[in-house]
């Protein structure tokens, strides 16, 4: 899957947190239709934040027990 934004992949990162995707506003509900679909336990940080007029950006946080390489290729697959 792409970012609207910049045309990159949408990527997953980890943290000690847990892994979490940094995504466009715009993207949110595609991403989030892929997690559903695939069950996969998230949650959406309250805020989106836009710095210096780009356009804003949120957090999606991963289950920690989950394998975010298997996010990752669900999004590279989408």
């Amino acid at each position: 899957m792409t970012d609207t934004a910049t045309q990159q992949p949408i990527r997953v990162s980890d943290s000690l947190a847990g892994p979490y995707i940094r995504l466009p506003l715009a993207s949110l509900e595609r991403v989030r239709n892929l997690l559903r679909e695939n069950h996969i336990p998230h949650w959406v940080e309250h805020h989106a934040i836009s710095v210096d007029g780009q356009p804003p950006v949120i957090v999606i946080n991963i289950g920690k027990t989950v394998d975010s390489r298997h996010v990752q290729e669900l999004l590279d697959a989408a």
